[in-house]
């Protein structure tokens, strides 16, 4: 089978190469799946560059978080799974490619009408968003929730979990265009970042008081910044920084506000059972009631194009791999 492999690390797209490797077959518990599509995340760039949760040794390596497709083999002591069904997949390995195996406790079947590209767009972003929202940001209807970099996959998909939850939202991006793109999704307001401040605007659009929660995954100035937007028992929730540091351990605030950092990879070590979540979205997917924003399919041989760019950051939701 085709599949792109890292054999080493490195810190540009150059070190991904598409090759012929041999088809992967299931072991107790997994599933093999011939993949139709697979969502790229920022996870992937990290891994790449050797600095998320892989070892050397463990090289060569198929990245590929996440992946939708058909069931081609059931491993042994696997129930609820057949093959010729329709999957998506989270595994955190192994998307990137023509085949791919997965715990079957890691992959929930696709509903009719959701096509593979959008179902692979699904996981990481929607159940981030969700659990970050409810978990940490102890969201609750009428809250005032700031989504930053609203056009990225967790932007578009936290944006629409929040106003389902019954919140109002004030979110930004870098352009006017995408300000535009984020208020038709659901957004009550839109911040031009590079045009003005998204402080004073906050504050202006929430009458002087600031937000209940801020959802921020930019890093660097930007969560500093995001702190002074918090009004009093705000919480921020920092899941990741794609620009910049993020202090660790989170600062202390005071006026009982509270900074937590969230990563969905552990808390779906913690909480398996969690991952079942993901019927709830994929059925309000079919049900067009949340829409999965894909800025751009590539193909497979493409890979290197395709985390270009996502490097590049001028993308609006999710960029996928189709075989």
């Amino acid at each position: 089978m085709k599949a792109v492999r890292i054999h080493q690390f490195g810190p540009t797209e150059e070190v991904l190469q598409y090759e012929e490797v041999p088809t992967p077959t299931a072991g107790p518990g997994e599933l093999l799946v011939k993949v139709e599509a697979a969502s790229l995340n920022r996870a992937d760039l990290s891994l790449r560059k050797g600095t998320y949760r892989v070892d050397p040794k463990d090289l060569p390596m198929i990245p590929g978080r996440e992946f939708a497709g058909t069931v081609v083999t059931v491993g042994a002591e696997v129930s609820g799974f057949k093959p010729g069904q329709r999957v998506v997949a989270h595994p955190a390995k192994g998307g990137y490619a023509e085949y791919a195996v997965t715990k079957a406790s890691l992959a929930r079947p696709v509903p009719s009408g959701v096509d593979a590209a959008v179902a692979a767009a699904i996981p990481t972003v929607f159940l981030t968003a969700w659990f970050a929202l409810i978990e940490d940001g102890k969201i609750q209807s009428g809250d005032q929730v700031l989504v930053q970099a609203g056009g990225s996959g967790v932007g578009t998909a936290a944006i629409q979990i929040a106003k389902h939850l019954g919140a109002r939202v004030i979110t930004t991006a870098g352009t006017d265009e995408k300000c535009q793109r984020l208020l038709a999704l659901g957004a009550d307001g839109a911040v031009n970042y590079s045009a003005k401040d998204f402080r004073q605007e906050v504050k202006r659009l929430t009458a002087g008081r600031g937000v209940d929660i801020v959802l921020e995954m930019i890093g660097g100035e930007v969560y500093h910044r995001s702190l002074e937007v918090l009004a009093p028992g705000g919480r921020l929730v920092s899941i990741g920084g794609a620009a910049g540091p993020i202090p660790d351990p989170p600062p202390t605030l005071t006026g009982g506000r509270k900074a937590t950092r969230f990563s969905i990879t552990n808390y779906l070590n913690a909480h398996p059972e969690a991952f079942k979540q993901l019927d709830f979205f994929l059925d309000m997917v079919r049900q067009k009631k949340f829409q999965v924003v894909i800025d751009r399919a590539f193909p497979l041989a493409e890979t290197r194009a395709a985390q270009r760019y996502l490097e590049g950051r001028s993308h609006f939701g999710k960029i996928v791999l189709t075989m």
